[in-house]
Protein backbone atom coordinates (compact mmCIF):
# COMPACT_ATOMS: atom_id res chain seq x y z
CA UNK A 1 0.00 0.00 0.00
CA UNK A 2 2.92 2.36 0.49
CA UNK A 3 3.46 2.54 -3.27
CA UNK A 4 -0.15 3.15 -4.27
CA UNK A 5 -0.47 6.28 -6.39
CA UNK A 6 -3.91 7.74 -7.08
CA UNK A 7 -4.50 9.92 -10.12
CA UNK A 8 -7.11 12.28 -8.72
CA UNK A 9 -7.34 14.33 -11.92
CA UNK A 10 -8.19 11.19 -13.91
CA UNK A 11 -10.70 10.17 -11.23
CA UNK A 12 -12.31 13.61 -11.36
CA UNK A 13 -12.51 13.43 -15.15
CA UNK A 14 -14.22 10.03 -15.07
CA UNK A 15 -16.73 11.30 -12.52
CA UNK A 16 -17.33 14.43 -14.61
CA UNK A 17 -17.96 12.34 -17.73
CA UNK A 18 -20.47 10.29 -15.76
CA UNK A 19 -22.31 13.43 -14.62
CA UNK A 20 -22.25 14.81 -18.16
CA UNK A 21 -23.71 11.71 -19.80
CA UNK A 22 -26.01 10.25 -17.17
CA UNK A 23 -27.32 13.45 -15.61
CA UNK A 24 -26.85 15.92 -18.49
CA UNK A 25 -25.27 18.45 -16.11
CA UNK A 26 -23.70 21.70 -17.30
CA UNK A 27 -19.97 22.22 -16.92
CA UNK A 28 -20.48 24.70 -14.09
CA UNK A 29 -22.83 22.30 -12.27
CA UNK A 30 -20.29 19.49 -12.71
CA UNK A 31 -17.54 21.70 -11.30
CA UNK A 32 -19.71 22.56 -8.30
CA UNK A 33 -20.56 18.91 -7.70
CA UNK A 34 -16.92 17.83 -7.95
CA UNK A 35 -15.73 20.45 -5.45
CA UNK A 36 -18.70 20.33 -3.07
CA UNK A 37 -18.08 19.26 0.50
CA UNK A 38 -21.37 17.36 0.14
CA UNK A 39 -20.35 15.90 -3.20
CA UNK A 40 -17.09 14.48 -4.48
CA UNK A 41 -14.66 16.73 -2.53
CA UNK A 42 -12.10 17.07 -5.33
CA UNK A 43 -9.81 20.08 -5.19
CA UNK A 44 -10.50 23.10 -7.38
CA UNK A 45 -7.52 22.17 -9.56
CA UNK A 46 -8.74 18.59 -10.04
CA UNK A 47 -12.28 19.72 -10.83
CA UNK A 48 -11.08 22.35 -13.31
CA UNK A 49 -8.91 19.76 -15.05
CA UNK A 50 -11.93 17.48 -15.36
CA UNK A 51 -14.20 20.18 -16.75
CA UNK A 52 -11.51 21.38 -19.16
CA UNK A 53 -11.10 17.85 -20.55
CA UNK A 54 -14.74 16.89 -20.99
CA UNK A 55 -15.79 15.95 -24.51
CA UNK A 56 -17.82 18.56 -26.35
Amino acid sequence: MDHLVADYKANALEKAKDYQTSMNMSRSAIYEQLTSSYGEKFTAEEAQYAVDHLPQ
